[in-house]
């Protein structure tokens, strides 16, 4: 499968309590912390000057809660849910702690056959529906901000073979762009307002 856009945002989501325990949180439906909901609201008051149209979001409370704090500084962008934008599923491993998850990260890595089992979806299959659902995105829109999640960030950079973040920072803007057949990305700063 291929993707056939050429340029989108990316945005990790506002912390949660979970993030601030340092904890896998996979397809666990956590909220925003009192905190990631203030940042949230910083961070989307601060994006408002980028021409955003469309928001792509995964439907998982603690990244749709950023995605609509965002549109509500860009009143005119369409706000979809995309399923496919979901974390990835640790099964039976969700709520342990980060660094067991990304030694199970550096075991896949290192050995591409090597599968977790207790439940986890496969790093095969998580690239496959990241795929389905940077194609949903870019059926509403070429140019859309992704709103969605750490471990999704990570596969993404391997399935569009760029260098990539084992933890990119909650609320981090990131902007991909293809040119010709690859892809590179920038983080981009905001100025606070």
């Amino acid at each position: 499968m291929t993707i056939h856009g050429k340029h989108f945002y990316f945005v990790r989501h506002a912390e949660t309590e979970w993030n601030e325990r340092k904890l896998c949180q996979g397809l666990r439906d956590i909220g925003l912390s009192e905190m990631g909901r203030k940042n949230s609201l910083k961070f989307a008051k601060n994006l408002s000057p980028l021409p955003i149209a469309c928001i792509c979001s995964s439907p998982l409370k603690r990244a749709y809660d950023t995605a609509t704090m965002i549109q509500q500084h860009h009143p005119n962008a369409q706000l979809h849910i995309i399923d496919e934008l979901k974390e990835r599923d640790w099964g039976e491993l969700e709520g342990i702690s980060s660094e067991e998850m990304y030694a199970i990260e550096r075991q896949e890595e290192a050995d591409p056959l090597f599968i977790p089992g207790q439940g986890i979806e496969t790093r095969a299959d998580f690239k496959k529906r990241i795929t389905i659902g940077l194609n949903k995105a870019f059926e509403h829109h070429p140019y859309p901000l992704i709103v969605s999640h750490g471990r999704l960030f990570l596969a993404l950079c391997e399935l569009l073979e760029l260098p990539p973040l084992r933890q990119v920072p909650n609320l981090t803007l990131i902007e991909f762009e293809r040119d010709g057949s690859s892809y590179h990305y920038k983080q981009i700063s905001l100025n606070p307002s």
